[in-house]
């Protein structure tokens, strides 16, 4: 804009007559530009006779355009042209013209060179060159991505809480408004096309791709890279934004169990009497075009929470039994210290036997034993594995937690459980046995559900101990049965058994 009022000012000061301003968002460097191609084919139909330009350089940086510029100045189809601080005329020496354009191109091509060769001297130093993700920013001073100040922490926040798989894309995406994060440049909420990109960028977790090849980044890592993983599961099963219409209609079980007989979804229905009172049901789809389903039954919605109420009490563990499952699991943490030295030493000797195969990769390829393609098919396995392991390490020595966090916190929600039952909570019931329930059939009005391990020992236990009326067995049964928490023979301990 400053360089048109400059020239404006030039063409008003010598009377010249303007008869169109063109401007062209192409480079110069490579020809075929259509602007200016229809400038010169202009200018030969005789419209115009001369070029106000601001520099020569803005007219051409390649030799085929340049050449037709000076072809036409030398016939006197351009008569001349002028820039900012020099005029051209047909009687000028053609070769001080000449020099300029290819001034001008050698310093594309210069220009070209030197940021192909900073952005690998960055990508070497582990500088993501480019844009920085949503979360970072630019640092223009020291030339890195740093964590943004407002937006890195709730960003972290819902990637953890998208980790855990009880979101999908659109709950994330809402999440993500209400946070108040949205686009950088329009401050409107991000499409879901965004969302979808952010998920599965690898460069959250501390790695970035250039030309198909992973590198590790120098830049701090929002998430682990088991949380990335998480996140990649979630994307899996949860990826797809549920039909949330039929829901608000008073339907509490769509999407949760399928037919017996044939496999297929069950569905609702809704049924409202002359006196106003509705009644919900359920029902297979019966999309099977080929078999028809046997199934024939519908089941009340009443029926239904009475089959959801039933299994739910399985997976629960008393408040007497869970404080003493918990005192025993603070002994065995007293215990797992020198588990965790153990642990650490096996992840460093892992962790050298990477960097002595990447070293061979690298030195490999620098040598020209490997191609370019083979040399990234092997680094780029190796690296993520690289940056996990030392997540793992740093995560360790800095944690003041053990591995039996998990068994603690399966405790926990196994006895928050029959709170879901007590407040009739349906939802939460329904999420509960998705989450933790496989196989999830109708058949004649009975829910079946197929609980993944360890709640499956659960329920055999919590089955077990309503059959028999002895304390004492009953005391047997919590302690004895199968399993939940083993560990390797190396480690001799007491176990935990339900």
């Amino acid at each position: 804009m400053a360089q048109l009022s400059e020239l404006g000012a030039i063409a008003q000061a010598n009377n010249l007559s303007i008869v169109e301003t063109l401007s062209e968002s192409k480079s110069a460097k490579e020809p075929g530009r259509e602007v200016f191609n229809e400038m010169l084919r202009r200018i030969e139909g005789g419209e115009a006779n001369a070029i106000l330009t601001w520099k020569l350089d803005r007219l051409a940086r390649n030799f085929d355009d340049g050449g037709r510029i000076i072809g036409m100045l030398q016939r006197g189809v351009i008569q001349e042209i002028r820039t900012f601080e020099k005029t051209y005329l047909p009687t000028d020496n053609v070769l001080m013209i000449a020099v300029e354009f290819g001034m001008a191109n050698q310093y594309v091509r210069d220009l070209s060179l030197n940021i192909r060769r900073g952005i690998r001297e960055k990508i070497r130093r582990g500088i993501f060159y480019g844009k920085a993700p949503y979360g970072y920013f630019n640092e223009p001073r020291l030339r890195t991505i740093e964590p943004h100040p407002k937006h890195f922490k709730k960003l972290k926040l819902l990637l953890e809480e998208f980790a855990k798989g009880d979101m999908n894309v659109a709950d994330f995406h809402r999440a993500f408004v209400k946070a108040g994060l949205f686009g950088q440049r329009s401050g409107k909420p991000v499409p879901y096309s965004t969302i979808g990109h952010l998920l599965r960028n690898p460069f959250y977790y501390g790695v970035f791709v250039h030309k198909g090849e992973v590198h590790q980044g120098t830049h701090l890592p929002m998430i682990s890279k088991e949380t990335f993983d998480r996140i990649q599961y979630a994307l899996l099963d949860n990826g797809k934004p549920q039909n949330g219409y039929r829901k608000q209609k008073g339907f509490l079980f769509l999407d949760f169990a399928r037919c017996s007989s044939c496999g297929y979804a069950i569905t609702g229905e809704r049924h409202i009497k002359k006196s106003g009172r509705q009644y919900y049901y359920y029902r297979c789809t019966d999309k099977n075009k080929k078999e028809p389903c046997v199934e024939r039954t519908y089941t009340r919605q009443e029926v239904f929470e009475a089959e959801v109420k039933r299994h739910i009490p399985l997976l629960t563990i008393p408040d007497a039994w869970k404080e003493k499952f918990l005192a025993r699991i603070d002994n065995w943490a007293e215990e797992g210290l020198d588990r965790k030295q153990v642990d650490i030493a096996n992840l460093k000797e892992k962790l050298a036997s990477l960097k002595s195969k990447l070293q061979r990769v690298n030195n490999a390829f620098a040598e020209g034993t490997l191609d370019f393609d083979e040399f990234k098919e092997i680094k780029n396995p190796l690296l993520p594995q690289k940056v996990a392991i030392e997540q793992k390490i740093i995560a360790l020595q800095t944690n003041n937690g053990d591995r039996l966090e998990p068994l603690r916190n399966w405790i926990l929600e196994a006895n928050q459980a029959q709170n879901m039952v007590r407040d009739e909570n349906w939802l939460k019931m329904k999420s509960f046995l998705k989450k933790h329930g496989s196989n999830r059939l109708l058949h004649a009005q009975t829910l079946r559900v197929s609980f993944i391990k360890p709640w499956d020992c659960l329920a055999n236990t919590n089955l077990a101990v309503r059959k028999t009326g002895s304390i004492s067995e009953r005391t047997s049964l919590w302690w004895r049965r199968g399993e939940l928490n083993p560990c390797p023979h190396r480690y001799p301990r007491r176990h935990l058994h339900v």
